[in-house]
Protein backbone atom coordinates (compact mmCIF):
# COMPACT_ATOMS: atom_id res chain seq x y z
CA UNK A 1 0.00 0.00 0.00
CA UNK A 2 3.11 2.16 -0.06
CA UNK A 3 2.20 3.63 -3.32
CA UNK A 4 -0.94 5.21 -2.26
CA UNK A 5 0.89 7.13 0.37
CA UNK A 6 0.85 9.84 -1.80
CA UNK A 7 -2.05 10.00 -3.66
CA UNK A 8 -5.24 11.54 -2.46
CA UNK A 9 -7.75 9.06 -3.85
CA UNK A 10 -5.47 5.77 -2.96
CA UNK A 11 -5.19 7.64 0.44
CA UNK A 12 -9.58 7.31 0.13
CA UNK A 13 -9.12 3.59 -1.24
CA UNK A 14 -6.72 2.53 1.29
CA UNK A 15 -9.17 3.68 4.25
CA UNK A 16 -12.10 2.09 3.01
CA UNK A 17 -10.43 -1.30 2.75
CA UNK A 18 -8.85 -0.96 6.26
CA UNK A 19 -12.22 0.44 7.45
CA UNK A 20 -13.90 -2.76 6.30
CA UNK A 21 -11.65 -5.46 7.56
CA UNK A 22 -12.72 -3.66 11.14
CA UNK A 23 -9.10 -1.50 11.29
CA UNK A 24 -10.56 1.63 12.21
CA UNK A 25 -7.26 2.89 13.70
CA UNK A 26 -5.82 2.55 10.27
CA UNK A 27 -8.18 3.75 8.10
CA UNK A 28 -8.12 7.31 10.49
CA UNK A 29 -4.92 7.31 9.99
CA UNK A 30 -5.56 6.90 6.01
CA UNK A 31 -7.84 9.71 5.74
CA UNK A 32 -5.82 12.42 7.94
CA UNK A 33 -3.11 11.83 5.67
CA UNK A 34 -5.21 12.49 2.45
CA UNK A 35 -6.53 15.46 3.84
CA UNK A 36 -2.83 16.65 4.26
CA UNK A 37 -2.74 16.11 0.89
CA UNK A 38 -6.15 18.30 -0.09
CA UNK A 39 -7.80 19.64 2.64
CA UNK A 40 -10.17 21.25 0.40
CA UNK A 41 -11.68 17.62 -1.14
CA UNK A 42 -14.36 16.43 1.09
CA UNK A 43 -14.12 12.65 0.38
CA UNK A 44 -11.41 12.00 3.21
CA UNK A 45 -13.39 14.33 5.54
CA UNK A 46 -17.25 12.41 4.99
CA UNK A 47 -15.57 9.38 5.39
CA UNK A 48 -13.13 9.97 8.62
CA UNK A 49 -16.33 11.54 10.15
CA UNK A 50 -18.31 7.96 9.68
CA UNK A 51 -14.54 6.35 11.36
CA UNK A 52 -15.33 9.14 14.59
CA UNK A 53 -19.08 7.49 14.40
CA UNK A 54 -17.82 4.06 14.41
CA UNK A 55 -15.66 4.87 17.54
CA UNK A 56 -19.08 6.52 18.76
CA UNK A 57 -16.55 9.95 19.06
CA UNK A 58 -19.79 12.36 17.68
CA UNK A 59 -18.44 15.25 19.09
CA UNK A 60 -15.20 14.65 17.43
CA UNK A 61 -17.49 13.89 13.61
CA UNK A 62 -19.23 17.23 13.95
CA UNK A 63 -16.67 19.35 14.93
CA UNK A 64 -14.83 18.03 11.86
CA UNK A 65 -17.48 18.62 9.25
CA UNK A 66 -18.78 22.62 11.29
CA UNK A 67 -14.91 23.11 10.87
CA UNK A 68 -14.66 22.34 7.36
CA UNK A 69 -17.97 24.32 6.55
CA UNK A 70 -16.81 27.23 8.62
CA UNK A 71 -13.94 27.70 5.44
CA UNK A 72 -15.68 26.14 2.60
CA UNK A 73 -19.25 25.88 1.92
CA UNK A 74 -19.74 21.64 0.76
CA UNK A 75 -22.92 20.58 0.16
CA UNK A 76 -22.05 16.69 0.89
CA UNK A 77 -20.50 18.09 3.94
CA UNK A 78 -23.31 19.85 5.05
CA UNK A 79 -25.70 16.86 4.38
CA UNK A 80 -23.54 14.74 6.09
CA UNK A 81 -23.49 16.89 9.53
CA UNK A 82 -26.98 17.45 9.50
CA UNK A 83 -27.57 13.33 9.33
CA UNK A 84 -25.39 12.65 11.83
CA UNK A 85 -27.39 15.30 14.10
CA UNK A 86 -30.16 14.00 13.51
CA UNK A 87 -29.82 10.28 13.68
CA UNK A 88 -27.67 10.64 17.19
CA UNK A 89 -29.77 13.79 18.53
CA UNK A 90 -27.37 16.22 18.49
CA UNK A 91 -29.69 19.39 18.31
CA UNK A 92 -27.15 21.94 20.00
CA UNK A 93 -24.86 21.23 16.88
CA UNK A 94 -27.42 21.16 14.75
CA UNK A 95 -28.23 24.59 15.20
CA UNK A 96 -24.71 25.40 15.07
CA UNK A 97 -24.52 24.19 11.28
CA UNK A 98 -27.71 25.87 10.31
CA UNK A 99 -25.80 29.48 11.96
CA UNK A 100 -22.94 28.92 9.70
CA UNK A 101 -25.08 27.99 6.28
CA UNK A 102 -27.31 31.15 6.84
CA UNK A 103 -30.74 28.51 7.07
CA UNK A 104 -32.54 31.43 8.44
CA UNK A 105 -31.51 34.07 5.72
CA UNK A 106 -34.82 33.17 2.92
CA UNK A 107 -32.68 32.24 0.46
CA UNK A 108 -33.70 28.56 -0.82
CA UNK A 109 -31.27 26.72 -3.48
CA UNK A 110 -31.36 23.19 -3.79
CA UNK A 111 -28.17 22.81 -1.61
CA UNK A 112 -30.40 23.43 1.20
CA UNK A 113 -33.12 21.00 0.95
CA UNK A 114 -31.87 18.26 2.59
CA UNK A 115 -31.14 20.93 5.94
CA UNK A 116 -34.52 22.12 5.76
CA UNK A 117 -35.70 18.65 5.72
CA UNK A 118 -33.54 17.37 8.69
CA UNK A 119 -34.61 20.88 10.69
CA UNK A 120 -38.98 19.37 10.07
CA UNK A 121 -37.15 16.46 11.65
CA UNK A 122 -36.36 17.84 14.53
CA UNK A 123 -39.50 20.02 15.17
CA UNK A 124 -41.56 17.04 14.80
CA UNK A 125 -39.64 15.52 17.34
CA UNK A 126 -39.94 18.08 19.63
CA UNK A 127 -43.96 18.24 18.70
CA UNK A 128 -43.21 21.45 17.65
CA UNK A 129 -45.28 20.97 14.67
CA UNK A 130 -45.96 24.66 13.08
CA UNK A 131 -42.41 24.76 13.05
CA UNK A 132 -42.00 21.68 11.64
CA UNK A 133 -44.61 22.48 8.00
CA UNK A 134 -42.76 26.06 7.93
CA UNK A 135 -39.56 23.86 7.04
CA UNK A 136 -40.93 21.34 5.12
CA UNK A 137 -42.65 24.18 3.19
CA UNK A 138 -38.49 26.09 3.04
CA UNK A 139 -37.60 22.70 2.09
CA UNK A 140 -39.84 22.37 -1.07
CA UNK A 141 -38.97 25.94 -1.52
CA UNK A 142 -35.49 24.89 -2.12
CA UNK A 143 -36.48 22.05 -4.64
CA UNK A 144 -40.12 21.64 -5.70
CA UNK A 145 -39.21 17.96 -6.73
CA UNK A 146 -38.03 16.75 -3.57
CA UNK A 147 -40.47 14.25 -3.26
CA UNK A 148 -39.21 13.17 0.64
CA UNK A 149 -40.50 16.55 1.57
CA UNK A 150 -43.91 16.41 -0.06
CA UNK A 151 -44.82 13.09 1.60
CA UNK A 152 -43.34 14.26 5.08
CA UNK A 153 -45.50 17.27 4.88
CA UNK A 154 -48.75 14.95 3.15
CA UNK A 155 -47.99 12.87 6.64
CA UNK A 156 -47.97 15.57 8.77
CA UNK A 157 -51.11 17.43 7.65
CA UNK A 158 -53.01 14.25 7.41
CA UNK A 159 -51.82 13.32 11.23
CA UNK A 160 -52.86 16.72 12.44
CA UNK A 161 -56.40 16.85 10.95
CA UNK A 162 -55.67 19.52 8.40
CA UNK A 163 -57.81 17.73 5.29
CA UNK A 164 -57.67 21.09 3.09
CA UNK A 165 -54.17 21.72 3.03
CA UNK A 166 -53.72 17.69 2.76
CA UNK A 167 -55.49 18.26 -0.94
CA UNK A 168 -54.39 21.09 -1.96
CA UNK A 169 -50.83 19.79 -1.40
CA UNK A 170 -51.52 16.44 -3.26
CA UNK A 171 -52.81 18.59 -6.15
CA UNK A 172 -49.80 20.32 -6.18
CA UNK A 173 -47.34 16.85 -6.19
CA UNK A 174 -49.30 15.12 -8.61
CA UNK A 175 -48.53 18.01 -11.23
CA UNK A 176 -44.44 17.59 -10.26
CA UNK A 177 -44.44 14.09 -9.72
CA UNK A 178 -44.89 11.95 -12.93
CA UNK A 179 -42.93 8.83 -12.12
CA UNK A 180 -44.61 5.78 -11.75
CA UNK A 181 -43.71 5.03 -7.72
CA UNK A 182 -44.31 8.50 -6.65
CA UNK A 183 -47.47 8.22 -8.71
CA UNK A 184 -49.05 5.20 -6.43
CA UNK A 185 -47.72 6.87 -3.27
CA UNK A 186 -49.72 10.09 -4.03
CA UNK A 187 -52.74 8.12 -5.03
CA UNK A 188 -52.34 6.17 -1.45
CA UNK A 189 -52.98 9.35 0.26
CA UNK A 190 -55.42 10.67 -2.22
CA UNK A 191 -57.06 7.18 -1.28
CA UNK A 192 -56.65 8.34 2.29
CA UNK A 193 -57.81 12.02 1.85
CA UNK A 194 -61.25 10.71 0.42
CA UNK A 195 -61.36 8.41 3.61
CA UNK A 196 -60.67 11.58 5.88
CA UNK A 197 -63.88 13.31 3.96
CA UNK A 198 -65.63 10.56 4.41
CA UNK A 199 -66.03 9.28 0.78
CA UNK A 200 -65.68 5.98 1.98
CA UNK A 201 -66.68 4.89 -1.05
CA UNK A 202 -64.87 6.87 -3.64
CA UNK A 203 -61.98 6.49 -1.26
CA UNK A 204 -62.72 2.28 -1.72
CA UNK A 205 -62.86 2.71 -5.57
CA UNK A 206 -59.86 4.89 -6.12
CA UNK A 207 -57.72 2.42 -4.73
CA UNK A 208 -58.92 -0.29 -7.28
CA UNK A 209 -59.10 1.99 -10.11
CA UNK A 210 -55.35 2.98 -9.45
CA UNK A 211 -54.45 -0.45 -8.60
CA UNK A 212 -52.28 -0.22 -5.57
CA UNK A 213 -52.54 -3.62 -4.43
CA UNK A 214 -50.47 -4.14 -7.63
CA UNK A 215 -48.23 -1.26 -7.11
CA UNK A 216 -47.13 -2.14 -3.46
CA UNK A 217 -46.73 -5.89 -3.59
CA UNK A 218 -43.23 -5.33 -2.91
CA UNK A 219 -43.44 -2.45 -0.24
CA UNK A 220 -44.47 -3.56 2.23
CA UNK A 221 -44.74 -0.22 4.46
CA UNK A 222 -47.45 1.16 2.07
CA UNK A 223 -48.92 -2.71 2.13
CA UNK A 224 -49.34 -2.32 6.01
CA UNK A 225 -50.70 0.98 5.53
CA UNK A 226 -53.19 0.30 2.31
CA UNK A 227 -54.54 -3.00 3.94
CA UNK A 228 -55.49 -0.64 7.11
CA UNK A 229 -57.01 2.01 4.39
CA UNK A 230 -59.02 -0.49 2.79
CA UNK A 231 -60.69 -1.98 6.29
CA UNK A 232 -61.42 1.57 7.39
CA UNK A 233 -63.57 2.03 3.99
CA UNK A 234 -64.51 -1.55 3.82
CA UNK A 235 -66.34 -1.04 7.41
CA UNK A 236 -67.93 1.52 6.99
CA UNK A 237 -69.82 0.39 3.60
CA UNK A 238 -70.82 -2.27 5.76
CA UNK A 239 -68.57 -5.21 3.86
CA UNK A 240 -67.33 -6.65 7.78
CA UNK A 241 -65.55 -9.96 6.33
CA UNK A 242 -63.46 -7.76 3.89
CA UNK A 243 -62.63 -5.55 6.46
CA UNK A 244 -61.55 -8.43 9.06
CA UNK A 245 -59.66 -10.03 6.17
CA UNK A 246 -57.79 -7.13 5.53
CA UNK A 247 -56.84 -6.41 8.73
CA UNK A 248 -55.58 -10.27 9.04
CA UNK A 249 -53.76 -9.32 6.11
CA UNK A 250 -52.12 -6.37 7.72
CA UNK A 251 -50.90 -8.23 11.10
CA UNK A 252 -49.74 -11.24 9.82
CA UNK A 253 -47.17 -8.63 7.67
CA UNK A 254 -46.29 -6.86 10.50
CA UNK A 255 -45.91 -10.09 12.43
CA UNK A 256 -43.20 -11.62 9.99
CA UNK A 257 -41.76 -7.93 9.18
CA UNK A 258 -37.42 -8.46 10.67
CA UNK A 259 -37.62 -5.79 12.79
CA UNK A 260 -40.70 -7.35 14.71
CA UNK A 261 -39.01 -10.63 15.47
CA UNK A 262 -36.94 -8.37 18.29
CA UNK A 263 -40.28 -8.12 20.40
CA UNK A 264 -41.53 -10.77 22.55
CA UNK A 265 -45.23 -11.13 23.76
CA UNK A 266 -43.99 -13.35 26.62
CA UNK A 267 -42.03 -10.35 28.44
CA UNK A 268 -45.29 -8.51 29.32
CA UNK A 269 -47.37 -10.97 30.08
CA UNK A 270 -44.86 -12.63 32.56
CA UNK A 271 -43.84 -9.38 34.56
CA UNK A 272 -47.93 -9.32 34.99
CA UNK A 273 -47.50 -12.75 36.72
CA UNK A 274 -44.49 -11.77 38.70
CA UNK A 275 -46.42 -8.22 39.65
CA UNK A 276 -49.49 -11.08 40.65
CA UNK A 277 -47.30 -13.09 43.40
CA UNK A 278 -45.05 -9.66 44.63
CA UNK A 279 -47.97 -7.15 45.11
CA UNK A 280 -50.05 -9.17 48.22
CA UNK A 281 -50.60 -7.67 51.65
CA UNK A 282 -47.67 -9.99 53.27
CA UNK A 283 -45.06 -7.95 50.76
CA UNK A 284 -47.31 -4.56 51.06
CA UNK A 285 -46.97 -4.51 54.95
CA UNK A 286 -43.34 -4.66 54.54
CA UNK A 287 -43.29 -1.36 52.40
CA UNK A 288 -43.22 1.81 54.37
CA UNK A 289 -46.30 3.40 52.65
CA UNK A 290 -46.68 6.74 54.64
CA UNK A 291 -50.59 8.20 53.13
CA UNK A 292 -50.22 11.06 55.70
CA UNK A 293 -46.31 12.14 54.86
CA UNK A 294 -47.80 13.60 51.61
CA UNK A 295 -49.49 16.08 50.56
CA UNK A 296 -48.87 16.83 47.19
CA UNK A 297 -50.52 13.99 46.06
CA UNK A 298 -54.09 14.80 46.52
CA UNK A 299 -54.28 16.70 42.66
CA UNK A 300 -52.33 14.02 40.95
CA UNK A 301 -54.92 11.48 39.27
CA UNK A 302 -53.70 8.47 36.90
CA UNK A 303 -55.84 8.00 34.04
CA UNK A 304 -55.50 4.16 33.39
CA UNK A 305 -57.33 1.16 30.94
CA UNK A 306 -56.32 -1.13 28.59
CA UNK A 307 -55.53 0.69 24.66
CA UNK A 308 -58.58 1.83 23.13
CA UNK A 309 -61.29 1.63 25.74
CA UNK A 310 -61.36 5.51 25.77
CA UNK A 311 -58.54 6.98 27.32
CA UNK A 312 -58.28 9.72 24.50
CA UNK A 313 -61.40 10.74 24.46
CA UNK A 314 -61.55 11.17 28.19
CA UNK A 315 -57.92 12.77 27.90
CA UNK A 316 -59.85 15.17 25.11
CA UNK A 317 -62.54 16.14 27.29
CA UNK A 318 -60.92 16.42 30.56
CA UNK A 319 -58.16 18.96 29.22
CA UNK A 320 -61.06 21.18 28.14
CA UNK A 321 -61.67 22.23 31.19
CA UNK A 322 -60.09 25.03 33.15
CA UNK A 323 -58.95 23.50 36.34
CA UNK A 324 -57.26 20.73 34.69
CA UNK A 325 -53.40 19.76 33.02
CA UNK A 326 -53.89 16.29 30.89
CA UNK A 327 -50.10 14.73 30.25
CA UNK A 328 -50.90 12.66 27.19
CA UNK A 329 -48.62 9.22 27.06
CA UNK A 330 -45.58 10.67 28.30
CA UNK A 331 -43.82 8.32 30.75
CA UNK A 332 -41.68 10.20 33.03
CA UNK A 333 -43.19 8.36 35.98
CA UNK A 334 -42.13 4.60 34.35
CA UNK A 335 -38.89 6.64 33.32
CA UNK A 336 -38.11 6.96 36.76
CA UNK A 337 -39.43 3.39 37.65
CA UNK A 338 -36.84 2.20 35.07
CA UNK A 339 -34.15 4.33 36.77
CA UNK A 340 -34.84 2.57 39.91
CA UNK A 341 -34.52 -0.93 39.10
CA UNK A 342 -32.00 -0.43 37.16
CA UNK A 343 -29.75 0.66 39.98
CA UNK A 344 -31.33 -2.46 41.89
CA UNK A 345 -30.80 -5.11 38.99
CA UNK A 346 -33.94 -4.86 38.13
CA UNK A 347 -34.70 -6.88 40.91
CA UNK A 348 -38.80 -6.29 42.09
CA UNK A 349 -38.00 -7.49 45.87
CA UNK A 350 -35.49 -4.17 45.83
CA UNK A 351 -39.21 -2.61 46.68
CA UNK A 352 -39.50 -4.28 49.81
CA UNK A 353 -36.13 -2.37 51.23
CA UNK A 354 -37.01 1.48 49.19
CA UNK A 355 -36.31 4.12 51.13
CA UNK A 356 -38.29 7.21 51.97
CA UNK A 357 -35.56 9.27 50.13
CA UNK A 358 -35.87 7.06 47.49
CA UNK A 359 -39.22 7.69 47.05
CA UNK A 360 -38.61 11.41 47.83
CA UNK A 361 -36.05 11.30 44.72
CA UNK A 362 -38.58 9.75 42.54
CA UNK A 363 -41.28 12.14 43.79
CA UNK A 364 -39.23 15.33 43.71
CA UNK A 365 -38.46 14.48 39.87
CA UNK A 366 -41.58 13.61 38.77
CA UNK A 367 -43.61 16.54 40.10
CA UNK A 368 -40.46 18.75 38.77
CA UNK A 369 -41.68 17.54 35.25
CA UNK A 370 -45.27 17.91 35.41
CA UNK A 371 -45.54 20.75 37.34
CA UNK A 372 -44.13 23.47 35.11
CA UNK A 373 -45.27 26.79 36.85
CA UNK A 374 -47.50 28.33 39.12
CA UNK A 375 -50.42 28.39 37.53
CA UNK A 376 -50.30 24.37 36.97
CA UNK A 377 -49.52 24.13 40.98
CA UNK A 378 -53.53 24.93 41.69
CA UNK A 379 -55.01 22.70 38.42
CA UNK A 380 -55.49 18.93 38.91
CA UNK A 381 -52.64 16.93 36.82
CA UNK A 382 -54.02 13.93 34.88
CA UNK A 383 -51.39 11.58 34.05
CA UNK A 384 -52.87 9.61 30.86
CA UNK A 385 -50.70 6.28 29.80
CA UNK A 386 -53.80 3.44 29.39
CA UNK A 387 -51.26 0.35 30.10
CA UNK A 388 -49.44 1.86 33.28
CA UNK A 389 -52.55 0.19 34.78
CA UNK A 390 -50.29 -2.75 35.08
CA UNK A 391 -47.71 -0.50 37.09
CA UNK A 392 -50.22 0.46 39.39
CA UNK A 393 -48.69 -1.17 42.43
CA UNK A 394 -45.49 0.93 41.76
CA UNK A 395 -47.39 4.09 41.32
CA UNK A 396 -49.45 3.38 44.82
CA UNK A 397 -46.23 2.85 46.67
CA UNK A 398 -45.00 6.06 45.39
CA UNK A 399 -47.67 8.32 45.53
CA UNK A 400 -50.10 6.71 47.79
CA UNK A 401 -52.66 9.84 47.65
CA UNK A 402 -53.09 9.39 44.09
CA UNK A 403 -56.39 8.87 42.45
CA UNK A 404 -57.18 6.55 39.66
CA UNK A 405 -59.68 6.80 36.69
CA UNK A 406 -60.37 3.58 35.08
CA UNK A 407 -61.56 3.98 31.29
CA UNK A 408 -63.87 1.40 31.00
CA UNK A 409 -65.06 -0.03 27.51
CA UNK A 410 -67.10 -3.33 26.61
CA UNK A 411 -64.48 -5.73 26.57
CA UNK A 412 -65.43 -7.54 23.19
CA UNK A 413 -65.48 -3.65 21.64
CA UNK A 414 -61.85 -3.15 23.59
CA UNK A 415 -60.81 -6.00 21.72
CA UNK A 416 -62.18 -5.53 18.24
CA UNK A 417 -60.51 -2.54 18.58
CA UNK A 418 -57.29 -3.57 19.52
CA UNK A 419 -57.08 -6.04 17.15
CA UNK A 420 -58.08 -3.59 14.28
CA UNK A 421 -55.97 -0.67 15.48
CA UNK A 422 -52.53 0.25 13.83
CA UNK A 423 -49.84 0.53 17.04
CA UNK A 424 -46.05 1.02 17.03
CA UNK A 425 -44.91 -2.41 17.90
CA UNK A 426 -43.14 -3.28 20.54
CA UNK A 427 -43.53 -5.85 23.25
CA UNK A 428 -46.85 -5.05 24.71
CA UNK A 429 -48.46 -4.07 21.29
CA UNK A 430 -47.48 -7.16 19.47
CA UNK A 431 -49.99 -9.22 21.23
CA UNK A 432 -52.94 -7.30 19.59
CA UNK A 433 -51.87 -8.90 16.18
CA UNK A 434 -53.44 -12.12 16.69
CA UNK A 435 -57.15 -12.35 18.41
CA UNK A 436 -56.44 -14.96 21.08
CA UNK A 437 -53.06 -13.01 21.90
CA UNK A 438 -55.54 -10.03 22.44
CA UNK A 439 -57.73 -11.58 24.97
CA UNK A 440 -55.20 -13.14 26.45
CA UNK A 441 -53.81 -9.58 27.57
CA UNK A 442 -56.98 -8.56 28.37
CA UNK A 443 -57.34 -11.10 30.77
CA UNK A 444 -53.99 -10.49 32.26
CA UNK A 445 -54.36 -7.26 32.74
CA UNK A 446 -57.79 -7.07 34.64
CA UNK A 447 -56.49 -10.20 37.08
CA UNK A 448 -54.15 -7.68 38.10
CA UNK A 449 -56.10 -4.92 37.86
CA UNK A 450 -58.22 -6.86 40.60
CA UNK A 451 -55.48 -7.94 42.66
CA UNK A 452 -54.04 -4.35 43.06
CA UNK A 453 -58.10 -3.24 44.09
CA UNK A 454 -58.00 -5.87 46.62
CA UNK A 455 -54.28 -5.29 47.78
CA UNK A 456 -54.28 -1.81 47.85
CA UNK A 457 -57.91 -0.65 48.43
CA UNK A 458 -57.10 2.68 46.83
CA UNK A 459 -59.56 5.16 45.42
CA UNK A 460 -60.73 4.95 42.55
CA UNK A 461 -63.43 6.01 39.41
CA UNK A 462 -64.96 3.53 36.23
CA UNK A 463 -65.57 6.26 33.82
CA UNK A 464 -67.67 3.66 31.19
CA UNK A 465 -67.24 4.72 27.42
CA UNK A 466 -71.02 4.11 26.62
CA UNK A 467 -72.49 6.06 29.27
CA UNK A 468 -69.81 9.22 28.36
CA UNK A 469 -71.44 8.79 24.66
CA UNK A 470 -75.26 8.26 25.90
CA UNK A 471 -75.16 10.57 28.65
CA UNK A 472 -72.64 12.86 28.66
CA UNK A 473 -73.25 15.65 30.96
CA UNK A 474 -74.44 13.24 33.30
CA UNK A 475 -70.92 10.94 33.74
CA UNK A 476 -68.66 13.93 33.26
CA UNK A 477 -70.41 15.79 35.99
CA UNK A 478 -70.38 12.62 38.15
CA UNK A 479 -66.27 11.81 37.23
CA UNK A 480 -65.79 15.70 37.96
CA UNK A 481 -67.04 15.51 41.33
CA UNK A 482 -64.48 12.81 41.69
CA UNK A 483 -61.96 15.13 40.91
CA UNK A 484 -63.59 17.84 43.68
CA UNK A 485 -64.60 20.33 40.14
CA UNK A 486 -67.47 21.64 38.47
CA UNK A 487 -68.68 20.82 34.99
CA UNK A 488 -67.97 23.32 32.68
CA UNK A 489 -70.54 23.81 29.41
CA UNK A 490 -67.38 23.91 26.86
CA UNK A 491 -66.75 20.76 28.06
CA UNK A 492 -69.34 19.59 25.40
CA UNK A 493 -67.49 20.83 22.68
CA UNK A 494 -64.37 19.04 23.45
CA UNK A 495 -63.37 17.96 19.82
CA UNK A 496 -62.51 22.05 19.08
CA UNK A 497 -60.22 21.37 22.18
CA UNK A 498 -58.95 18.64 19.47
CA UNK A 499 -58.61 20.75 16.91
CA UNK A 500 -57.01 23.07 18.49
CA UNK A 501 -54.12 20.82 19.71
CA UNK A 502 -51.09 20.92 17.48
CA UNK A 503 -50.93 17.03 17.41
CA UNK A 504 -52.62 13.91 18.97
CA UNK A 505 -49.92 11.36 19.24
CA UNK A 506 -52.85 7.90 19.97
CA UNK A 507 -54.36 6.51 17.50
CA UNK A 508 -57.68 8.15 17.63
CA UNK A 509 -56.15 11.67 16.74
CA UNK A 510 -58.90 11.34 13.89
CA UNK A 511 -62.11 10.13 15.61
CA UNK A 512 -61.51 12.93 18.85
CA UNK A 513 -61.92 15.55 16.74
CA UNK A 514 -65.85 15.03 15.80
CA UNK A 515 -69.07 14.84 18.36
CA UNK A 516 -69.66 11.82 20.32
CA UNK A 517 -70.64 9.13 17.99
CA UNK A 518 -72.54 5.58 18.58
CA UNK A 519 -71.21 3.52 16.26
CA UNK A 520 -67.91 2.47 17.83
CA UNK A 521 -70.62 0.51 20.64
CA UNK A 522 -71.30 -2.74 19.76
CA UNK A 523 -68.90 -2.55 16.70
CA UNK A 524 -67.71 -6.12 18.00
CA UNK A 525 -71.18 -7.89 16.89
CA UNK A 526 -70.33 -7.08 13.43
CA UNK A 527 -67.44 -9.70 13.31
CA UNK A 528 -68.38 -13.26 13.68
CA UNK A 529 -64.71 -14.61 14.14
CA UNK A 530 -64.82 -11.94 17.31
CA UNK A 531 -68.06 -12.44 18.40
CA UNK A 532 -67.03 -16.19 18.73
CA UNK A 533 -64.32 -15.44 21.48
CA UNK A 534 -66.84 -13.51 23.55
CA UNK A 535 -67.27 -16.56 26.36
CA UNK A 536 -63.44 -15.87 27.39
CA UNK A 537 -64.32 -12.47 28.58
CA UNK A 538 -67.58 -13.09 30.20
CA UNK A 539 -65.75 -12.63 33.79
CA UNK A 540 -65.37 -8.93 32.53
CA UNK A 541 -68.41 -8.60 30.51
CA UNK A 542 -70.53 -9.59 33.90
CA UNK A 543 -67.99 -7.62 36.53
CA UNK A 544 -68.40 -4.56 34.82
CA UNK A 545 -72.08 -4.53 33.99
CA UNK A 546 -72.37 -5.46 30.61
Amino acid sequence: MLKNRYNYEGLINEGINYARAGKLAEAKSSFLNAIKLNSNNNKAYINLSNIYILQNEFNKSIKLLINFLKNIFDEDICNQAAKICFKYKLRKDFNKLTKIVNLTNNIFNKEKKYLFFIDALFYEDEQKLNAAKKSYKNSILCDTFYFDAYINLINLYESTNDILNLKLLIESAYKNFKHKEQKNILNFFNSLRLNRENNFKESANFTISSNLDDAFKNNKHYQIRLLNLKSKNNEKLKKYNDAFNNIEKRNSILLNLRENKKYNKRNVLDTIEKYKNFFIKKNLNKIIINNNNYSNDKNLIFLVGFPRSGTTLLDTILRSHSKIKVLEEKPILLNLRHEFFKNKNNNLSNLLKITESEKNYIRQNYLKKIILNKDDEKKIIIDKLPLSIIELGFIKIIFPNSKIILAMRHPCDVITSCFFTSFKINDSMINFLKINDTIDFYNSVFSLFEIYQKEFNFEYTIAKYENIVNNFKYEITYLLKFLGLKYETKLKKFYLTALNRPKISTPSYNQVINPLYQSSIGRWKNYEKISKYKSKLNKWILKYGY
